[in-house]
C-alpha cells in the first residue's frame, strides 16, 4: 500500500489544487463583468449555433460542429452503446474502425491502440500507453483505470493521431474522450436491466437528475454488471474470467449568473473477480511436462479452448475513484476561462497462478499497485469571428505510484526466482499550450498549434530474494523536455464542405523499465510521432446525406513496446523501436434517407499498412533460430508488420425507429456489423499469433411506448457465433512454438433481453 507520507502530500496537493479552483471561481462570479447580459454558458452557446442533427464535439477544447473539426474522429453516442447493449471500455474496438484494445493478464497491462499503435506494459509505474483516455476533461494517468464500464454517456470521440498539442501527456497515438451526461433542468430518471445467455450476464444502471434550486442542479448514476467465468478450470471447477463490478457518479452544476458555470464531479467504481487467465492455444512442437499435463487433464488445445488447469489464485480486485471540479466562466466579450482540478487514485491487487499446473510453480505472482494523480488545467478560450481565434492555457499534473510485487518459481534455485519487489515512481508534467486559427478570409484559415512541456520521473526499485534475504536496490532521475507542435489549412468548399491538411508533431516522455525480472532501472527514450493528415468533410443537409475521409501518414520514432523476453519465463520488458511507420485511409458516411422517417445507414471503415520501418535489435520469438534470424536473442524485423493492426477494418450500421400503426407503441430495430482482417495479435510476431479475419454481426429489437416511459429489448451480440482472440502469445514454462490466448467473452454468441423505465 502506498504509504502515509506520499497519501499527505497528495491530498495537500489535491486541497490546495481544489481551493484554488475554487475561489477563482467565486472571484468570477464576484467580479463586475459578471452582470448579466442573457448570454448562455460557453458550451450551451456553441450547442446553440448547430443545426439539428448536427454532432457538436470538443475534440479541439471547445464545442464546435464534428463537421467542422480538422481531425479524424469517430464519435459513439450514449444511445448507440445502449441499444446494442454494450456498456465497456473494451467495446470500444468492435463499433470504431481501427481501434484494438489489449486486455489480459490484468489491469495493469490494460492498453488501447490506435492505427496500430500503442504501448502497454507490466512497467506502467512509470511509463504510459500512448492513447490518452479522458473523462469529463481529466486525462487517466493510468490506462487500466479506463478498464471500467461506461455509464450515464453522452458520447465519446475517439481522435485519431497524435494530440499532444491540446491533449498534451500520453496522446502520442490518439485521445479516448469520455464525456458524460450533465445534470437536467428538471427532473427525470431511468432505470435498466439486461440479462443474457450464456454466462448469466447481468447489468442494472440507473440515474436521477434534476434541479433542487434555480441555479442548482444535481445528477446520481449507480450501476452494477456481473457475469459468471467463461473459463472452466478443471482442478476444482471454478469459473474463471468472471465479470463482478458496481459504481457510482455524481455531479452538481451551478450557474449563479448566465456566465457562470461551476461542476463538481464524484466517482467510485470497484471489482471484485477471479481473472484474469490464459488458455492453451495450440502445441505444434511436442509438450512439456506441464503443457502434457493439461492434454492429460482433458484441455484440447485450440482457439476455443476455455479450459485451464490451477490450483492458485486468480484474482482482479480494482479500486477506483475520483473528484474534479471544473469552472467555467465567459466575459461579456465572449471570452472563456475554464479551469479544471482534478484528484484521481487507482487501486489494484492482481494476480494468478502462471504454471498452467495444479502443481505450485508459479503460484505465487501477484501485485499491489497504487497509483494517485492531482491535475490542473487552467485555459482561455478567445471568441470566433475575428481575424485570430485561438485556445491557450497551461497544465500541471502529478502521478505517484508504489507497487509491491511477489513472485515465486518454485522449479527454479537461481538468485531471486522467489523475490518481492518494491518499486516507488513520480511523474510531474508542466506545460504551456495554445493553437489558433488565423482567418485568413472567410472560407479560408491557418492552422497553428504548440505545445511545449517538461516532465520529470522518478523511480527506485529494491528486490528482495525471499530465500536469501539479499537485497538489490536501484534509483533513477530524468527530465524529458518537449515540443509538440501542430501547422495547417483549412478551405470551406461551401457552408456544408471543407478541405483540409496538417501536420502534426507528438511527443510522449520516456521513463524507466520498472520490472521485477532485472535488478536494474532501465531507460526507455521518448516516443515522437510525426503525422501528416489531408482529409475532406462534406454534408448534403437536403439528401441527409455526410461523407468524411481522410488520408494520413504516420511515422514514430523510438516507439516504445513491451515483448516477452525468449524461453519459457514470464519476464517482459520494454524498448524502443527504432522507427515504425504507419499510412492508410479512413471514412464514414451517415445517410439518412427520409426526413418524416427515423432511418439511419452508417458505414465506417480505416485500411492501414503499419510496418516497423527500422527495428534491427528486437526480441526474438520463441523457438527461433538463427536460421530464422534470431542472432544473440535478437532479430532484424525492419518491414516487417506491426502487432494490433489489422489492414482492414469496417463497421456497418442501421437503426431505425416507427410508431406502430401510428399508436401509443412504437418499434426500434438496430443492428452492427463490425469486420477486421487477420491481425497479428502477440509481438515478437510469428505465424501463430496471427487471428485470421472474422466479422461480428450485433443486433437488437425493442418495443416502446411513444412517450420512452417504458421499453423492452431483445438483442443478440455476435450472432454467427464466430470465435476470435485479441491477444495470442508464447505458453509461459512451455516449449517454444506453442502458444496460448486470452479467451473473451465477446468471442462468441450472446442472446438477452433487457428493459428500460424512464420517468
Amino acid at each position: 500500500m502506498i504509504g502515509s507520507g506520499i497519501l499527505s502530500s497528495e491530498w495537500v496537493r489535491f486541497r490546495r489544487g481544489l481551493l484554488c479552483g475554487t475561489v477563482s471561481g467565486l472571484a468570477l462570479v464576484a467580479s463586475p463583468a459578471f452582470a448579466a447580459n442573457g448570454q448562455a454558458a460557453p458550451a450551451q452557446a456553441a450547442e446553440s449555433e448547430a443545426d439539428p442533427g448536427d454532432i457538436v464535439v470538443t475534440a479541439q477544447k471547445r464545442a464546435e460542429r464534428l463537421q467542422d473539426v480538422p481531425i479524424s474522429i469517430a464519435v459513439v453516442g450514449g444511445e448507440t452503446l445502449s441499444a446494442l447493449n454494450l456498456n465497456e471500455a473494451t467495446d470500444l474496438q468492435y463499433i470504431v474502425p481501427g481501434v484494438q484494445v489489449l486486455n489480459a493478464a490484468g489491469p495493469r497491462s490494460f492498453g488501447f491502440y490506435i492505427r496500430g499503435i500503442g504501448t502497454t506494459s507490466f512497467s506502467s509505474e512509470s511509463v504510459e500507453g500512448s492513447v490518452a483516455y479522458v473523462m469529463d476533461g481529466v486525462v487517466l494517468g493510468q490506462s487500466g483505470a479506463s478498464l471500467a464500464d461506461l455509464p450515464d454517456i453522452e458520447r465519446i470521440e475517439v481522435l485519431r493521431g497524435p494530440q499532444g498539442t491540446l491533449f498534451g501527456k500520453n496522446a502520442s497515438a490518439g485521445v479516448i474522450n469520455v464525456v458524460t451526461r450533465r445534470p437536467s433542468d428538471h427532473w427525470e430518471g431511468r432505470v435498466s436491466g439486461s440479462w443474457a445467455w450464456p454466462l448469466n450476464e447481468r447489468k442494472f444502471s440507473g440515474l436521477v437528475t434534476g434541479p433542487i434550486s434555480d441555479d442548482v442542479r444535481v445528477l446520481f448514476s449507480a450501476r452494477l454488471n456481473k457475469r459468471d467465468g467463461n473459463v472452466e478450470n478443471v482442478f476444482d471447477g471454478r469459473r474463471l474470467n468472471n465479470r463482478n463490478d458496481y459504481g457510482f457518479r455524481g455531479k452538481i452544476e451551478a450557474t449563479p449568473g448566465s456566465n457562470f458555470t461551476s461542476t463538481l464531479i464524484g466517482d467510485w467504481w470497484r471489482r471484485r473477480s477471479d481473472c484474469c487467465i490464459w488458455t492453451l492455444r495450440s502445441v505444434t512442437v511436442p509438450p512439456n511436462a506441464i503443457e502434457a499435463s493439461q492434454i492429460a487433464a482433458g484441455i484440447v488445445p485450440s482457439p476455443t479452448n476455455e479450459k485451464q488447469n490451477v490450483n492458485g489464485l486468480v484474482r482482479s480486485d480494482i479500486d477506483s475513484w475520483g473528484v474534479s471540479l471544473d469552472n467555467e466562466y465567459e466575459t461579456d466579450s465572449g471570452y472563456a476561462i475554464s479551469s479544471i482540478t482534478a484528484f484521481r487514485s487507482w487501486h489494484t491487487i492482481d494476480g494468478l497462478d502462471t504454471d498452467s499446473s495444479p502443481t505450485n510453480i508459479y503460484d505465487t505472482n501477484y501485485a499491489d499497485f497504487d497509483q494517485r494523480q492531482f491535475s490542473q488545467e487552467l485555459r482561455l478560450t478567445s471568441p470566433k469571428g475575428g481575424l485570430i481565434d485561438y485556445v491557450a492555457g497551461v497544465f500541471y499534473f502529478h502521478s505517484s505510484v508504489t507497487s509491491v510485487s511477489y513472485q515465486d518459481n518454485k522449479s527454479s534455485a537461481a538468485a531471486y526466482a522467489g523475490r518481492v519487489v518494491t518499486n516507488n515512481a513520480t511523474t510531474d508534467n508542466y506545460a504551456v499550450f495554445g493553437q489558433a486559427n488565423i482567418n485568413v478570409a472567410k472560407n479560408f484559415r491557418l492552422i497553428a498549434g504548440a505545445r511545449w512541456l517538461s516532465e520529470t520521473a522518478t523511480a527506485n526499485k529494491l528486490r528482495l530474494d525471499t530465500r536469501s534475504s539479499a537485497t538489490q536496490f536501484a534509483q533513477a532521475r530524468k527530465t524529458d523536455t518537449g515540443f509538440v507542435w501542430r501547422l495547417g489549412a483549412q478551405y470551406d468548399l461551401s457552408p456544408d464542405a471543407n478541405v483540409f491538411a496538417t501536420v502534426t508533431r507528438g511527443f510522449k516522455a520516456g521513463g524507466y523499465d520498472t520490472g521485477i525480472g532485472f535488478p536494474e532501472l532501465r531507460n526507455v527514450d521518448p516516443e515522437k510521432p510525426t503525422n501528416w493528415e489531408i482529409g475532406v468533410r462534406t454534408s448534403w443537409p437536403d439528401a441527409g446525406l455526410t461523407v468524411n475521409l481522410t488520408a494520413f501518414h504516420l511515422t514514430v520514432d523510438d516507439y516504445q513496446i513491451s515483448a516477452r523476453a525468449p524461453g519459457p519465463t514470464s519476464i517482459y520488458y520494454l524498448i524502443n523501436a527504432a522507427k515504425l511507420e504507419s499510412n492508410g485511409v479512413e471514412g464514414d458516411i451517415t445517410w439518412r434517407p427520409r426526413g418524416d422517417v427515423d432511418f439511419t445507414l452508417s458505414a465506417s471503415a480505416s485500411y492501414m499498412d503499419a510496418t516497423f520501418k527500422s527495428f534491427p535489435n528486437a526480441q526474438c520469438y520463441p523457438g527461433q533460430t538463427a536460421a530464422q534470424g534470431c542472432v544473440g536473442g535478437q532479430q532484424d524485423i525492419s518491414g516487417t508488420v506491426l502487432p494490433h493492426a489489422p489492414k482492414f477494418s469496417a463497421n456497418l450500421q442501421a437503426s431505425y425507429v416507427d410508431a406502430l400503426g401510428g399508436g401509443p407503441v412504437k418499434l426500434q430495430l438496430d443492428a452492427n456489423m463490425n469486420y477486421r482482417s487477420a491481425t497479428a495479435q502477440g509481438f515478437p510476431v510469428f505465424d501463430a499469433l496471427i487471428q485470421p479475419r472474422y466479422a461480428l454481426v450485433n443486433a437488437s429489437i425493442a418495443i416502446a411506448s411513444s412517450d420512452d416511459f417504458w421499453q423492452v429489448q431483445f438483442f443478440g451480440r455476435n450472432l454467427t457465433d464466430k470465435n476470435f482472440a485479441t491477444t495470442i502469445g508464447g505458453t509461459v514454462l512451455g516449449s517454444a512454438g506453442n502458444t496460448q490466448q486470452y479467451p473473451l467473452y465477446e468471442a462468441r454468441r450472446v442472446i438477452g433481453v433487457g428493459f428500460s423505465l424512464n420517468f
